[in-house]
């Protein structure tokens, strides 16, 4: 059987996206009832987590793939709903949500500018918007183990590898307050937030590695039998480090970003 968007999705990124959906939320501090808006919700993580903090809300999460709407409404709940529709031209009107957020979106998207655009467009004047991405070069352990050992068996084009994944739009802190501010919002907060990437042992790192990422993948299927092999024992030995193969736990950091649209 072929693995759906979505299902690779779910077992190399989903399960930590739920994890740090909450912490996400309890940032975030939205108003407990009210109309909230989740842009680019993937399979539902943080719409599900904000369904169970906040049942008194009516909550949207939107989606421009299809797929991942499908895993979503598996465990759709009384308080949400799902829709299709692209970040950067929300099908809403002006004014339509009390509270607008994104997680995990704004680094992967063409136009983030204009992604944010529209969250304050759709949010009431006073309404919460906020946003959190991975902190990739500084914050993901996992990602890191690979994509050093690829920098340094393959010079060239590990090097251009990591230098690809690792340079994104908001890469600290004061990138994500410059954008807010920019944008036009008082009240600005910032905070890095951290959760635990738990593996059962190196496989289950590895398929979650592999589909964390389409350069990635794509990266380690184009080599031949041999380096694939050297890089995959190299990785091992990373994540065994001194003991045996088993359990392991790795920090793994986001940036968020809280604002209030003027009145």
């Amino acid at each position: 059987m072929t693995s759906s968007a979505a299902d690779i999705y779910e077992i190399a990124m989903g399960r930590w996206s739920r994890r740090l959906a909450r912490a996400f939320l309890a940032f975030v501090d939205a108003p407990a009832c009210g109309t909230l808006l989740d842009v680019g919700c993937g399979t539902g993580s943080l719409t599900l987590a904000a369904a169970t903090r906040y049942p008194s809300a009516n909550i949207t999460g939107i989606d421009l793939m299809p797929d991942y709407l499908g895993e979503a409404l598996l465990h759709a709940a009384p308080n949400v709903k799902f829709e299709t529709g692209d970040a950067s031209a929300l099908p809403y009107g002006d004014t339509s949500f009390d509270t607008a957020f994104s997680q995990l979106v704004l680094n992967d998207l063409a136009e983030p500018q204009q992604a944010l655009g529209e969250m304050l467009r759709v949010t009431r004047p006073g309404g919460v918007i906020a946003a959190t991405v991975w902190d990739r070069a500084g914050g993901l352990a996992f990602l890191r183990l690979f994509l050093d050992a690829a920098a340094i068996l393959f010079d060239g084009e590990g090097e251009a590898l990591r230098a690809r994944i690792f340079t994104v739009p908001y890469e600290d802190e004061d990138a994500l307050l410059d954008l807010w501010a920019d944008a036009g919002m008082t009240e600005i907060g910032t905070a890095t937030l951290s959760i635990r990437m738990d593996f059962l042992d190196f496989n289950d790192y590895w398929q979650s590695l592999l589909g964390s990422h389409s350069l990635i993948r794509e990266f380690f299927t184009s080599l031949d039998a041999e380096n694939a092999h050297n890089l995959q024992a190299t990785v091992r030995r990373a994540y065994i480090g001194s003991g045996n193969d088993g359990r392991r736990s790795l920090v793994a950091s986001a940036l968020a970003v809280r604002g209030i649209k003027q009145a």
